[in-house]
């Protein structure tokens, strides 16, 4: 199922017009129930004092028969009381004696309102059905005691309701005011929130390696300008403030232990080229030897014959020519033992395998194991570290020899072979070498680029090879892979960007 990202600013103004609107809510209902009902009250009691008013005033003009008068009387009151809709007086008989209507009293309200005899007050609710905007409270009081007549007094809640139209209107405004409040206050929050957690974001997404190769990793500030004021002015901290030093703390940690590893890294690299130098060290007595003997041989024929000048100079010429064979393999033993810093140049690859042939030539001539290559016709130009990936070839190629020396045990008479093959890519550079030894067993190839793993035997190995190799070409933003040989051997591929 598909996640929707809500944004943090939807979240606040959903919570917050949730609360705004629920609170309005149950404010309109609490004043429809209470302030109506106080506006009911009010009126009841305002219509109840007129009728009252009115019960009093209208003894005498009835005992009497003044039927004017007592028409004036209704008149006058219904003329200074806004709110009533209607009065008038029925006798004992139910008969209209006198009312505010221009013509006759409506057969609906004349029924409407009868008060018992054992009552002094009826009052019922009528709508009006020529005016249904005006819900009347009709209020019956008996006059004299029920004797005479009755008083109805109809008031109309028009006015009263037209006011609470209009203070609902207002408390709607209100809530209304106070949502887009909430709203800007929601904007305001998230902008305060989101800035710095986008800020962690897009600096955490740009961290990498490089960044911690330099010295000082910059520590990210994640305030912004509106919140750094309001802090400043009543110096506040928050929990910006603890991510923010929490964030920067753990930059820290993160350089520190990368250096750290970076260090390990560096350790275990220089331990296995000193392992792999002391692997060739009888390939570099071997190569030191045979010139040193040539050198000798020749100085004993030079004391033989002191005089004979065209052959000492024969000796002399052959003499420098071994020493800068010499020289030229100890350089090489030299350079590649040193520890050198990871520093990109252009490099043929060519070059930096052959040098690393050479030095595993005795290793190879002893084993009587065939190279064959492929591919490199031309020089093929890569950004590397030219020790470290000389360091990687190495590896890989000492692991061959080995591969083959232990299936020779076997079969001292099999075929041997390496073969390094150089292929180019629209985007890289794929170096493959192949050889036709034991191979490694199938359960094991996934485990060859882990540290400490190794198929060798006890003591001819330090498990580092490998996952040297790994990390040498992973800091080149290179890929390397191995796999068994159908036929027998085992495969190591190295890909490496190619150079733009």
């Amino acid at each position: 199922m598909r996640r929707v990202q809500l944004p943090l600013f939807w979240k606040f103004s959903i919570a917050i017009a949730s609360t705004v609107l629920l609170f309005g809510s149950l404010n309109l209902l609490f004043i429809r129930n209470q302030v109506y009902k106080t506006f009911e009250t009010q009126i009841e009691k305002h219509g109840i004092s007129i009728a009252k008013s009115l019960a009093e005033r209208a003894v005498e003009p009835i005992l009497f028969d003044d039927l004017s008068a007592l028409g004036r009387l209704l008149a006058q009151t219904k003329s200074v009381n806004t709110d009533v809709k209607y009065i008038f007086i029925l006798d004992h008989n139910n008969q209209p004696l006198a009312h505010t209507y221009q013509e006759y009293i409506p057969r609906y309200i004349l029924d409407v309102n009868t008060i018992p005899k054992t009552k002094d007050i009826s009052i019922q609710i009528l709508k009006d059905p020529a005016d249904k905007n005006c819900i009347v409270r009709d209020i019956a009081i008996p006059i004299l005691g029920h004797q005479i007549g009755v008083i109805r007094v109809g008031m109309c809640e028009r006015e009263f309701q037209n006011e609470f139209r209009e203070i609902t209107k207002l408390f709607l405004r209100m809530v209304f005011v106070f949502l887009l409040l909430g709203i800007i206050a929601a904007l305001l929050l998230s902008y305060i929130i989101t800035s710095p957690v986008k800020a962690i974001s897009t600096y955490a997404s740009k961290v990498d390696f490089n960044t911690f190769n330099h010295e000082n990793t910059n520590q990210i500030s994640i305030k912004n300008q509106l919140s750094v004021k309001l802090k400043n002015i009543f110096n506040l901290t928050d929990e910006i403030d603890v991510l923010s030093s929490t964030f920067n703390e753990m930059l820290a940690r993160l350089q520190n232990a990368y250096r750290e590893l970076k260090s390990t890294q560096e350790s275990l690299s220089q331990t296995e080229k000193m392992a792999s130098v002391g692997t060739l060290t009888a390939g570099l007595a071997h190569e030191i030897n045979n010139p040193l003997a040539g050198i000798r041989n020749c100085i004993r024929r030079i004391e033989d014959k002191p005089e004979n000048l065209k052959q000492n100079k024969e000796y002399i010429a052959m003499m420098s020519e071994a020493l800068q064979k010499i020289e030229k393999v100890v350089e090489g033993m030299l350079n590649f033992s040193r520890k050198q810093e990871l520093a990109f140049t252009p490099v043929e690859l060519n070059q930096l395998i052959n040098n690393s042939i050479s030095l595993v030539k005795y290793q190879l001539e002893k084993l009587r194991i065939n190279v064959k290559y492929v591919g490199f016709e031309q020089n093929i130009i890569v950004n590397a570290s030219p020790n470290h990936l000389e360091q990687v070839f190495l590896n890989i190629l000492l692991n061959s020899i080995d591969a083959i020396g232990e299936k020779k045990q076997d079969n001292p008479n099999f075929l041997s072979e390496i073969k390094i093959c150089i292929s180019e890519n629209p985007n890289s550079i794929t170096i493959e070498f192949s050889d036709n030894g034991i191979g490694v067993s199938p359960d094991k190839v996934a485990a060859i680029f882990d540290p400490f793993f190794t198929n060798k035997k006890i003591k001819q190995g330090t498990g580092l090879g490998l996952a040297v190799c790994y990390n040498i070409i992973s800091s080149h933003n290179g890929h390397i892979t191995g796999w068994n040989e159908p036929a027998g051997g085992f495969t190591i591929s190295i890909t490496l960007p190619k150079t733009e």
